[in-house]
Parts: structure tokens; sequence; C-alpha cells
């Protein structure tokens, strides 16, 4: 006796079908978050670069070095801004001890915060003028130096 097929029999068969369409939504995942690792990676690289003015306990102690060697900053002393013009540190600016400190090539300098009498924007450069001696501080286009003055007029 013959017994008539099921109807789901009938069906046509979707078992590899789906499986190609879940591999394929995770596959598309993996490659949504590797772009996205990627594009984070290169934008996020350059806020960390040493040049870019920021908070001396997130730079690298090799770059704060110099400065430490010069006497401006303690061995355990963190500036509150440091901005290294070098990527070595030695030709940096920073805020710390109630101090706006230089250190370059020529030497070390710092004026006292309460000695200062005018500050401005020459270029990128920041100036800063005291009541015996000048520092201006070598900033280049995107690296803070608007943020740095505005750090030494709220002082």
């Amino acid at each position: 006796m013959d017994v008539p097929p099921h109807p789901r029999d009938r069906l046509p068969g979707c078992g590899l079908a789906a499986y190609v369409v879940l591999l394929f939504f995770i596959g598309s995942a993996g490659a949504v978050g590797v772009v996205l690792s990627w594009s984070t990676l290169i934008t996020g690289s350059e806020a960390l670069a040493p040049t870019r003015l920021s908070y001396g306990g997130v730079i690298d102690p090799a770059v704060l070095r110099p400065m430490r060697n010069a006497k401006l900053i303690a061995e355990n002393e963190v500036p509150d801004a440091f901005h290294a013009e070098t990527p070595d540190g030695a030709a940096a600016c920073a805020i710390s001890s109630g101090k706006v400190l230089r250190l370059s090539p020529s030497g070390a300098q710092s004026i006292a915060l309460g000695d200062v009498q005018s500050v401005g924007m020459v270029g990128e450069n920041v100036r800063i003028a005291g009541s015996a001696s000048e520092i201006t501080c070598v900033f280049r286009e995107g690296e803070g130096g608007d943020s740095f003055l505005r750090m030494l007029e709220r002082r």
C-alpha cells in the first residue's frame, strides 16, 4: 500500500540557505567590528601624541625626564598641563606648581604665575611675559595652544 507523502515533505529545503544567511550576518558583524576598531586606532592615535597639550599624568615618563633633569619639575611631580614641542621632550612647556615652565635647547626658563603680566597668541604660539623674562611656547596647529592660553588666562 502506497502512503501519500506528508505535505512537509514537499516543501523545499531551507536548512542550507538559513545556515548561509546566519554565517553572512556573523561575518558582517565581524567585518564592521574590524573597520570600527581600525578607525578608532587611526583617529585615536593623534589624541595621545606626545606633542599635544595634555595632563602630565598621561605623559610617558621618558618624555618628562628632560624637564626633571633640568630641575624644572621634581621627580614625583606631575604637571597640570604639559606640551612637548619635540617627541622626546627635549623642548617642552608646562604649567606646574604655580609656574609656567619652558625647556628648550637654549636652557630652562620659569615664570611664577603671579609674575605673569601678559599672555597672548603669536600665530599658533603662546607668549607669556613676566616682570623679568618672557617665554614663548611653540605649538603647531591642533596641538592645543589656544587651550594653553585659556589655562593661563584663568590663573
